[in-house]
């Protein structure tokens, strides 16, 4: 795979019957016991997430790190585990899509205090495409967001892309914002009637940092 393939994934990143008769009156309906399948058992609360495994070592300061070289989770793509990236790209097995090429963004990375230890966070774009080296084979784009702990590199969450309209072309991301708490990614989305260079749609999702140190989403609208 050429890094002709990356530059075209950062071009286009930086660029959503008639009414039923009633039957006859038959009586009154006759409502069966319960039976042992029918009746809901109680719920055990659920079990506390698992933290994180380490992505591998980290300096204390994020900028530090060459994400061109990374191990990133995969689950953006649908990989099992991590994958591994060499000069900014990397291959694996997608449950959804097979095998799959992946591609770090570098021109979208952006860094913010999200944990409020006093030290960066940084989102890292990445995109998979099915190999072909064309537009029309770019399958999903995110962010992941990761941090430092103790020297080694963890991921605090994968901000995936929103919009569902099943346009021409998978949503890209825009911009990724890291503030205290939050993590905020504007992505741009396809209308049915957008070419594949040229979204038309705008949607802004934010994601809260809950404990253990996970962002869930928690707001996600169409701002255009």
């Amino acid at each position: 795979m050429t890094k002709r393939v990356t530059r075209a994934l950062v071009a286009l990143a930086a660029a959503g019957c008639a009414a039923a008769c009633s039957p006859p009156d038959q009586g009154p309906r006759v409502t069966p016991a319960p039976t042992a399948s029918s009746v809901s058992a109680p719920v055990p609360p659920a079990a506390p997430a698992a933290p994180p495994s380490a992505l591998g070592p980290a300096p204390a300061d994020l900028r530090d790190v060459d994400w061109t070289h990374a191990v990133l989770p995969g689950d953006f793509c649908e990989i099992a585990g991590t994958v591994s990236l060499t000069d900014n790209e990397g291959e694996a097995d997608s449950k959804t899509w097979g095998r799959v090429h992946v591609a770090q963004l570098p021109d979208l990375t952006t860094y913010g205090d999200v944990t409020g230890d006093g030290r960066d966070e940084a989102a890292v774009a990445v995109g998979c495409d099915n190999g072909g080296g064309t537009a029309a084979g770019q399958l999903v784009f995110a962010a992941i967001v990761l941090t430092a702990r103790d020297g080694r590199l963890y991921a605090l969450g994968t901000l995936d892309t929103q919009d569902d309209s099943s346009g021409p072309h998978p949503p890209l991301v825009s911009t990724t914002k890291l503030t205290s708490g939050k993590a905020t990614m504007t992505e741009l989305w396809y209308r049915q009637s957008d070419a594949n260079c040229c979204p038309s749609g705008e949607r802004v999702s934010t994601w809260t940092l809950e404990a253990p140190d996970m962002l869930v989403l928690s707001d996600s609208k169409v701002t255009s």
